[in-house]
């Protein structure tokens, strides 16, 4: 177990030992603490636990050869084998977890660590049984200071199920190479990391039964684990094995308003800010490696991002607590490694831009409403009129334009003063669309104007729309502070017939209109032919 401190030459050998199972030690504290405070990903766990069981045999092994007595180093030997006893369970199941296999369900993990459970009573109780040792006694004459031991019946159980457990990591590991050869070099260094006590446990089991030499009394696995955190410490240093983000850099993460996610190639969960775990609150509890589709509120339109060669703006929509949809843009920028171009994955950068959306719709408005009332603006009319009439020609199916002038309207500005007559005109566009379809143009022409185009309808049916415009606003007064302030219209009726520009249309409409004005008010005029109908409506 230990070196003797005889000649000159076996105390420097013991010397350099203890400072480097010391030197060790410490570097498996560095690990656990650099781990605790930057590693972000849930693997950290198993991780610790393996270092801490490396810790306690570490420490055990240096007491060990440290002691000068038979109950000193037996006690340094229980401290290892509680470290010794539970390190390939954690070995086991960090290789799992690390590789995104699961290798038993959560309620069948426990059985594990049967075999440790089993083993440590054993172990605390040596010295009243012969099961671990048949015999052991401390031995100082030879260069190996600290207990020289003979085997009992259950010393290979414990050493069998460590056995089986580290190379079923192993396993595990090299069957995980092929499927992840962007990350080859780290998972080989893994593999190389989880096989040194393997391999440790079995130079010492050929030494000492096999070969029977001096070197059967010598513990290999320490210096294998000295040779594991080494490695481990260049994994986490040179290869980010454990996805140790830099405190500095995780914050910066979690501190930029957008949402970020990294996924890999095939789109499973990689990693994520503060801002996209609240867009996304499964991600919480969504495991490294896992489908991003497991996400409740995925949007589809970022599942299959297919133009690898540059970078693809998405947008969609999710729906907020009150169940308002909100809108989002993302940005999709492809990763490849250097070299020959390859995919490793994808940044998902998405911004909420519900409130530019709002705007530019509140601007859209503007532009094509009128604000006073509502309806279109007579820019945006006379755009869509003119594309409705070209569509009417081509196909054959009649429009008809109604052109709409209040009655008298400027006698209620001066009685009643501008705002009533804003009241009256808000009341008469309210009017006017309760009366149309939906999908029939209205707006406002100017000042007191309106016009109304509709389509596939024949002349009477245009007509007697007009007619119900016009009772409707009659029958329907604008109450203003107290007072009951009643309009009229007079309307023009034109059609597309025998005409072949939209302008003659328009103007034919107005014409009609002011036969209306002249023939009395409060009436529907229609245009036919060269001139307006000498018969009214109303």
């Amino acid at each position: 177990m230990g070196f003797g401190k005889g000649a000159p030459q076996e105390l420097a050998i013991y010397t350099c030992v203890v400072i480097l199972i010391s030197l060790s030690i410490l570097v498996t504290v560095y690990l656990m603490i650099v781990t605790f405070l930057h590693c972000r990903s849930e693997k950290r766990y198993y991780f610790m636990l393996c270092m801490t069981s490396i810790f306690l045999y570490l420490s055990g092994n240096l007491l060990e050869i440290t002691a000068f007595s038979t109950a000193g180093s037996l006690i340094a030997v229980k401290l290892m084998y509680m470290g010794g006893c539970f390190l390939p369970v954690f070995y086991l199941l960090f290789a799992a977890d690390y590789c995104d296999i699961e290798i038993l369900q959560h309620r069948l993990k426990p059985f594990l660590f049967i075999p440790p459970a089993i083993s440590l009573p054993i172990i605390f109780t040596a010295e009243y049984h012969n099961m671990m040792y048949a015999s052991y006694h401390f031995d100082n004459d030879t260069p190996l200071l600290g207990l020289q031991i003979e085997e009992g019946s259950l010393y290979y159980f414990i050493y069998g199920y460590i056995v089986l457990y580290i190379a079923a990591g192993c396993v595990i590991l090299i069957n995980t190479l092929p499927k992840r050869r962007e990350q080859f070099k780290s998972f080989m260094l893994l593999t190389v990391v989880l096989s040194a006590p393997l391999a440790a446990t079995f130079i010492h089991i050929l030494c000492s039964n096999v070969f029977q030499n001096a070197f059967g009394d010598i513990n290999f696995t320490p210096f294998a684990l000295v040779v594991t955190n080494v490695l481990f410490y260049i994994s986490i240093v040179r290869y980010d094995l454990f996805d140790i983000v830099p405190t500095a850099y995780s914050m910066t993460l979690d501190y930029i308003r957008d949402a970020f996610v990294l996924v890999s190639s095939d789109m499973n969960y990689t990693s994520s800010n503060r801002a996209a775990r609240r867009l996304f609150p499964d991600l919480d509890g969504l495991r490294k490696g896992a489908a991003i589709a497991q996400i409740s509120n995925w949007p589809g339109e970022l599942l299959a991002p297919s133009d690898y060669s540059e970078e693809l703006g998405v947008r969609f929509t999710l729906p907020d607590k009150s169940g308002d949809d909100r809108y989002f843009s993302a940005q999709i920028d492809a990763i490849f490694t250097g070299g020959k171009p390859r995919l490793l994955g994808w940044i998902i950068l998405i911004q909420d831009i519900t409130n530019i959306i709002s705007m530019m719709k509140k601007l859209e408005q503007v532009a094509y409403t009128d604000v006073l009332t509502g309806l279109y603006n007579r820019r945006h009319f006379m755009e869509l009129a003119a594309m409705l009439f070209d569509r009417s020609k081509r196909s054959g199916i009649s429009c008809h334009v109604m052109m709409m002038d209040l009655d008298f309207f400027k006698n209620i500005n001066d009685t009643y003063g501008h705002l009533a007559g804003d009241e009256v005109l808000k009341n008469v566009s309210a009017c006017i669309k309760e009366t149309v379809r939906s999908y029939d143009l209205v707006a406002r022409y100017g000042g007191e104007e309106f016009v109304v185009m509709i389509s596939d309808s024949d002349e009477q049916t245009a007509l007697r729309l007009a007619e119900r415009i016009r009772t409707h606003v009659e029958d329907n007064p604008c109450i203003y502070e107290g007072r009951s302030l009643t309009v009229t219209f007079s309307i023009g009726v034109a059609s597309t017939r025998d005409i072949v520009s939209f302008e003659d249309m328009l103007r034919c409409a107005d014409e009609a209109m002011y036969t209306a004005k002249k023939n009395g008010r409060n009436r529907v005029v229609p245009y036919i032919g060269s001139k307006p109908d000498s018969e009214q409506i109303g």
